[in-house]
């Protein structure tokens, strides 16, 4: 074995076994054939095409190194040459397809972390069962994570026009057209360069968590940030795993109370939401569910309306919230 090695490393090239140079490797083969910065986008979409089809035949492939046709009687010894090479093939398309859209080592190798994240975080949701205990419905956005802080700093930073934290909208709607600022533009570009995976958690409310949790609560996750977004979607598992954030089931959407509404345990449990929206409390209170509500600029309205714990900004939620025990 040793002397294989030494052979190896003798005669075969070893830039394949780091993937920025394994990416600069295949591109050398795929300049034989085609310039990709000369290349308009539908020739690359054409291209991606070509690399999937060819990427599926050499993973297709890969089972006849195996006894996979189970009607035959008469079988053949595991071609395990064929496995490594059929992997080979099956990931140069894959480099290929990386290079087709200008992806770097470090965006792929970041993106393949955030998915063992997720791998990890789901699995451990997946050996959780809700057994009748309370449960609390905890937003993210500005409850456990401090979003609009960060967000508005990534729009002053980027447009040059001060974005106020403080201001008293929900959306900020009118502080960015007053400067002809597209929200939704500045929202998708935070989104695009992972601002949702750096943003530092609230240590309040993330202790608050921790408290119902030692407390016997069922943590649930109930975030409507875009589901379809996956660079939300990874983001938000990797933060959680990150800020070592231990719940029983995470949820996207923007109808809270329609979701929470279909589960099992709507008409069954004991619950409470922790929810910066005024929406959100508004909602969930009409319909007999109590709201934790972390006082912020944007959603005085709802301070001292029944069923909602109004939280005074910096202060101990836990101060507030004996009848919710009471429950």
């Amino acid at each position: 074995m040793k002397e294989l090695e030494r052979i190896t490393k003798l005669f075969i090239d070893t830039n394949w076994s780091v993937l920025s140079t394994a990416l600069k490797e295949q591109n050398k083969f795929s300049e034989l054939f085609f310039n990709v910065e000369t290349l308009s986008d539908q020739q690359k979409q054409d291209l991606l095409k070509t690399f999937v089809l060819s990427l599926h035949s050499e993973a297709s492939g890969l089972v006849d190194a195996v006894n996979y046709k189970e009607h035959r009687l008469v079988g053949h010894p595991v071609d395990k040459q064929k496995i490594v090479y059929k992997s080979v093939d099956a990931y140069r398309y894959i480099l290929a397809i990386l290079n087709l859209w200008g992806i770097s080592a470090s965006e792929f190798s970041t993106a393949l972390t955030q998915k063992d994240d997720f791998l990890h975080y789901r699995h451990k949701l997946s050996q959780k069962k809700w057994d009748g205990q309370p449960i609390v419905l905890f937003d993210v956005d500005d409850v456990l994570a401090e979003f609009r802080k960060s967000f508005c700093s990534y729009v002053t930073l980027e447009s040059e026009v001060f974005i106020d934290p403080e201001n008293s909208e929900y959306y900020n709607v009118s502080e960015f057209k007053k400067h002809g600022l597209s929200n939704e533009y500045f929202f998708r570009t935070f989104i695009e360069n992972h601002g949702l995976l750096l943003l530092e958690k609230n240590e309040i409310y993330s202790n608050l968590l921790k408290d119902l949790k030692s407390r016997g609560y069922w943590i649930q996750i109930l975030t409507a940030r875009p589901e379809s977004n996956l660079t939300a979607f990874y983001d938000t598992y990797s933060w959680l795993t990150c800020h070592g954030i231990d719940a029983d089931g995470v949820a996207f959407t923007p109808e809270k109370l329609t979701w929470a509404a279909s589960q099992p345990f709507y008409s069954e449990a004991k619950y409470f939401a922790v929810d910066d929206s005024a929406k959100h409390a508004a909602e969930y209170v009409k319909h007999g569910i109590p709201v934790v509500v972390p006082q912020k600029s944007y959603n005085s309205e709802v301070a001292g309306l029944e069923n909602i714990t109004y939280v005074p900004a910096g202060s101990n939620p836990l101060d507030f919230m004996q009848k919710l025990f009471a429950l």
